[in-house]
């Protein structure tokens, strides 16, 4: 436990000076090696060598299929048609934000881009309709925290190349709490609206694109934005597809789609498409590399059989050690980013997951999911720093504002703890 300790110990230095993540994991696990008997050299190849892994290419076609899709008038069309069936409910619009947010999401994987796509369009529409400024940003945070979390979830590819956990049992496992998760925003969404008065007018509710900044005829093609999550997720549970060729096919069916039904994306643009989305790969795969060394580190200085050992003493068994995961990974979810916490903690968390029994889906799903709510709790909260640069809203107004959501998407996951079988029921049936 001390080399774990001293590890976090020099981490939070470099953190709290402001050195950027990548450089604040390697140069904590170079320190590290110093005191080790280790070559520094070791680190190098370690860093390379975890990115030569075949599964993380999904990771830049989902990322460039979810930007031909913000380019190519996907994210609109869903957002029109779920507006025309929520829009006139109290608190109808945030409930669209929440919903438009998980079926974008399902095609996306991605927090951030999902939460900035549906943001573009439902915070004017929501400040338009006298809802405040800082709930709006709110509801659009709380909608991007399910991205990582269902399918086709890169989050969920990067803890199965580690763990070795079966992604599409992930994905199933993930999409259930997923929906639930959407399901309970859902629910607070109306809640407030009715007590705050948020709704849309009846008289308005015939043109929708009055409300929303979109055309009424747009939502007649969202069949086949909503067609694209449902045939991933056959695919890659019947085993046609596996997660990397189901990420390419999107971008091929994104690039159809937007071009030749839609007719929206311009050719002119693709630059810059690919442009973006390699940056925003570059930028993931920097994390995979330098985390993966970092656990490599851990790992060779036995912490994960200590980490195991150290639990053992205070658990004496599985639901008192997933508890204490749970608060663990609150906290860790609350100071760390999603991706370098999935990639130091995973390989850390095998063998104690082993020696209890735990089924490695239920617990992957579960350990995602938190991991996942650090998103929108202070103080890191990277998608609370999005819906404040969304809104000119400060952080401590949105993070106010996000608290009922927080409170919900803890209490879904925290259900899911005690009751596995809402996780394992459906990859069970499907797998075994």
């Amino acid at each position: 436990m001390s080399t774990l300790l001293l590890y976090l110990g020099i981490f939070a230095v470099f953190f709290v000076i402001g050195v950027p993540i990548v450089l604040s994991l390697s140069l904590s696990a170079i320190i590290l090696l110093y005191f080790s008997d280790v070559q520094v050299l070791v680190f190098a190849h370690q860093f390379i060598k975890s990115m030569d892994n075949y599964s993380l290419t999904a990771i830049f076609f989902f990322i460039l299929a979810g930007e031909i899709m913000n380019s190519g008038g996907m994210t609109k069309r869903i957002i029109a048609a779920v507006s025309k069936k929520l829009g006139n409910i109290p608190g109808g619009l945030a409930m669209v934000a929440g919903v438009s947010a998980m079926i974008f999401a399902a095609i996306n994987g991605s927090a951030i881009a999902t939460a900035a796509a549906i943001g573009a369009i439902m915070i004017p529409a929501m400040q338009k309709q006298k809802y405040g400024s800082a709930y709006s940003g709110a509801v659009v945070a709380a909608g991007g925290v399910v991205g990582p979390i269902i399918p086709p979830s890169i989050p969920v590819i990067l803890y199965g190349s580690i763990t070795g956990a079966a992604i599409p049992s992930l994905f199933v496992g993930g999409m259930i709490l997923g929906l639930l998760i959407t399901a309970g925003h859902v629910v607070l969404s109306y809640i407030i609206g009715k007590k705050r008065g948020y709704y849309v007018p009846k008289s308005a509710v015939k043109n929708m694109g009055n409300v929303i900044d979109v055309e009424e005829n747009e939502s007649k093609g969202v069949i086949w934005a909503i067609m694209l999550p449902i045939f991933i997720m056959v695919t890659i549970v019947a085993g046609i597809f596996t997660a990397t060729e189901a990420a390419a096919f999107t971008v091929v069916y994104a690039f159809i789609i937007s071009k030749f039904v839609y007719k929206e994306l311009k050719l002119e643009g693709i630059t810059q498409i690919f442009e973006r989305s390699m940056k925003s790969t570059g930028t993931v795969m920097a994390i995979v590399g330098s985390a993966s060394a970092v656990a490599w580190v851990l790992t060779y200085n036995r912490v994960p059989q200590q980490v195991a050992d150290y639990l053992l003493k205070f658990a004496d068994s599985q639901m008192v050690f997933m508890l204490i995961v749970f608060i663990l990974l609150v906290i860790v979810g609350m100071i760390m980013d999603l991706t370098p916490a999935i990639l130091i903690l995973a390989p850390i968390f095998i063998a104690p997951v082993t020696q209890y029994g735990i089924d490695p889906v239920y617990f992957g799903v579960i350990f995602l999911a938190i991991l996942t709510t650090g998103l929108i709790t202070p103080p890191v909260g990277t998608l609370i720093f999005t819906a404040c640069g969304m809104t000119k809203k400060t952080f401590s107004e949105v993070s106010k504002e996000l608290i009922p959501y927080t409170i919900v998407t803890f209490a879904v996951i925290l259900i899911a703890v005690f009751v596995p079988q809402i996780i394992t029921f459906l990859p069970n049936l499907l797998y075994q």
